[in-house]
């Protein structure tokens, strides 16, 4: 294992940049379509979700000391099966890397590089990340920890630019809902905080293991109040019914604001340009897993030579889809399957059995 050492604060910046990412564009309409102005009862509820399985997560990296869950697993489950278990962990995070950046790639193409083809935005931007990708978690989350202020002045910055325009009567009802459509409203939720699964690995790591919980904990509460803002945002600059039509919502209103006196013309230029650094603080730790898991799989020492070559696959599955509508109903759910078994049930049944073997020990 590397011989690295990460602290609490920046353990938080990489579950946050980790969960915010592309997810954050689409969620406010998503949650519209589905739960009306009640939305942000399935995002609490959605990120309360997310806690007993951050907190099996963390009981797995106690149980197992400065070891990664690519390195007890075999111990747990035995090697022929846990390979198999890691293959799966290598497609979802090939997977969701590929639906990050199509995204990506259709948001850039659609707001700021209309006549670039979304292939050479993609290859560049996956070329970009494999930097990252291919260094120590040391690195990894200081760069995690240099974004994460920007994610904070980007949600204060949109607040206070929206105040102007909006109609807080647009949130009402609030509570007004139909009961069946919750477990579908928490499920969309539940699937915008992934990423924060990277824990598996970066656990290993912490310097002050006894708080890596509460860490942990706090910063999926910091990512339910950035999707919190955002719906509420959305919400009142729109209304439910424009909200509805919506793709990308929040960059709608970054496009609709205007600052008198301000000496940049174009608000949402730069509130990409700094979506840009969100989204490379997103996929490095994928190209990182994805390096991790390979060199599980083989039973390397080095991963880093293995995330150059998961580029092609990367943007072969990327490009499937032939719009974004394909994007979001094909591709995320095949993200959201594989995300069942990588987040929910791989950690559960390897719990399990680590306190039954245990248990049979003592």
């Amino acid at each position: 294992m590397e011989e690295h050492k990460i602290s609490s604060g920046q353990l938080k910046s990489l579950i946050i940049t980790a969960n915010i990412g592309v997810g954050i564009l689409s969620l406010p309409s998503s949650l519209a379509d589905i739960m009306n102005n009640a939305g942000w009862i399935a995002i609490i509820l959605g990120g309360l979700l997310t806690l007993p399985f951050v907190y099996i997560m963390n009981k797995l990296a106690e149980m197992y000391r400065g070891r990664i869950f690519f390195e007890y697993g075999k111990e747990v489950v035995g090697n022929i099966l846990f390979k198999i278990i890691s293959v799966v962990y290598l497609i979802y995070f090939v997977v969701l890397l590929a639906f990050v950046v199509r995204i990506f790639g259709e948001v850039i193409e659609a707001y700021l590089l209309q006549n670039t083809p979304i292939e050479v935005i993609m290859f560049t931007m996956l070329l970009a990340t494999s930097y990252i990708g291919r260094s120590d978690i040391e690195s990894l989350t200081r760069m995690t920890f240099l974004i994460l202020p920007i994610i904070a002045l980007i949600t204060i910055f949109f607040v206070i630019l929206s105040l102007p325009t909006l109609d807080l009567t647009n949130v009402l009802p609030a509570f007004r809902f139909n009961i069946k459509d919750v477990p579908k409203g928490i499920a969309t939720v539940f699937f915008s905080y992934v990423g924060f699964e990277i824990i598996l690995i970066a656990l290993a790591y912490v310097e002050d293991s006894k708080s890596a919980l509460k860490t942990s904990f706090l910063s999926i509460f910091y990512t339910t109040i950035i999707y919190l803002v955002t719906f509420f945002i959305t919400l009142s600059q729109f209304g439910i019914h424009e909200l509805k039509k919506q793709i990308w919502p929040s960059i709608s209103i970054m496009r609709e604001i205007e600052v008198p006196g301000f000496f940049i013309e174009n608000l949402d230029g730069l509130v990409m340009a700094a979506w840009v650094l969100i989204v490379f603080a997103t996929m490095g730790p994928l190209m990182y897993g994805g390096g991790i898991v390979l060199s599980s799989i083989f039973n390397t020492k080095k991963y880093n030579f293995f995330v150059i070559p998961i580029i092609p696959i990367v943007m072969i599955i990327a490009l499937i889809p032939e719009n974004v509508t394909q994007v979001y109903l094909n591709m995320e759910l095949v993200v959201r399957i594989l995300a069942v078994f990588s987040i929910i049930i791989a950690p559960t049944i390897l719990l399990i059995i680590s306190f039954l073997k245990r248990r049979k020990g003592a």
